[in-house]
């Protein structure tokens, strides 16, 4: 075979291999572009499904909203729902924040990656899974029955700490985690303990997700409903006390309270008024969660610049 027959078939089978390519790539951005417009399409569904929800739980309680009626002590008031709901969430953080911020620095700073972690992470992911209506029963037998706190709002935050301790560890982990080593090797290099570098180094650095983890712990105790039935009880408080060991209901009790069982039971409450008094909790939850997001993302920024001098 001559030189210039072989030459034209390797350019050949050259030309050939590119065009191969070629159909491949081609397949590869089409079925890119499919997957692409589906991922868009089912997001905006969501965030359509979203808008669409918030829209009408503010346009049904709106007037509601707006009358200071609403925000009272009577029978159908949240005055005291709102109290309760803040009241309740600030003592589970304070008790959440520092146990699961000490177990994610346990587990990723000093506890040796072997069976005790995963055996760990396992149970807490385990715990993650448990439905809040069981935790709740384990509220009331634990902490309300047998340690004899009775039904309270230290046994409602207690079993929201058992609730959301999974969920932290594990946001607090992943925090902790996603600091490069680089920054503790270089804190230890420069002669610094342990201790020194995750509390000036690693803490500051992991900041915006401990704020993140803060953030949906917040969201989860403001919205469970199941466990704190059982353990704080469907009464409302009688004044603004902060005892930890009376009963009282939050938001998300007034509302299931109101939509299930008040339409029948409260005197000149009629089933669209339940509706609407839910719709306008349900909407003052929301502009809740957004207040309390958006101060948490602003405190944990001005937290950081102070501390790394950024």
């Amino acid at each position: 075979m001559s030189m210039q027959a072989m030459a034209g078939k390797q350019e050949k089978q050259a030309s050939g291999r590119v065009a191969e390519l070629t159909r491949i790539a081609r397949r590869l951005h089409a079925g890119n572009r499919v997957a692409l417009s589906i991922l868009w399409v089912v997001a905006a569904l969501i965030a359509l499904l979203f808008i669409v929800i918030i829209v009408l739980l503010f346009i049904q309680g709106f007037n509601y909203l707006i009358d200071p009626a609403f925000y009272s002590t009577s029978v159908t008031g949240v005055g005291m729902q709102l109290f309760s709901t803040f009241y309740i969430l600030i003592l589970t953080e304070i008790l959440l924040f520092p146990i699961a911020l000490g177990a994610a620095i346990y587990t990723v700073e000093y506890a040796p990656q072997g069976k005790l972690v995963a055996t760990i992470r396992f149970a807490a992911e385990t715990l993650a899974g448990v439905p809040s209506i069981v935790l709740g029963l384990f509220g009331f037998v634990f902490f309300s029955a047998f340690l004899g706190f009775h039904i309270s709002r230290i046994s409602g935050a207690l079993t929201l700490l058992c609730l959301n301790f999974p969920l932290a560890l594990r946001l607090f982990e992943d925090a902790l985690l996603s600091v490069p080593r680089e920054l503790r090797e270089g804190s230890l290099a420069l002669g610094t303990t342990k201790w020194t570098t995750i509390r000036k180094v690693v803490l500051p650095s992991a900041m915006p997700g401990l704020i993140t983890g803060l953030i949906l712990s917040a969201g989860k105790i403001i919205g469970e409903t199941a466990a704190l039935v059982f353990t704080m009880g469907v009464t409302p408080a009688s004044t603004f006390s902060a005892d930890p060991f009376i009963p009282s209901d939050t938001l998300t009790i007034h509302l299931w309270y109101i939509k299930t069982q008040g339409a029948g039971s409260i005197s000149g409450l009629s089933a669209a008024g339940a509706s609407a008094i839910s719709a306008g909790s349900a909407a003052l939850l929301i502009i809740v969660l957004l207040v309390i997001n958006l101060l948490a993302r602003g405190i944990g920024r001005l937290i950081q610049r102070r501390v790394m001098a950024v």
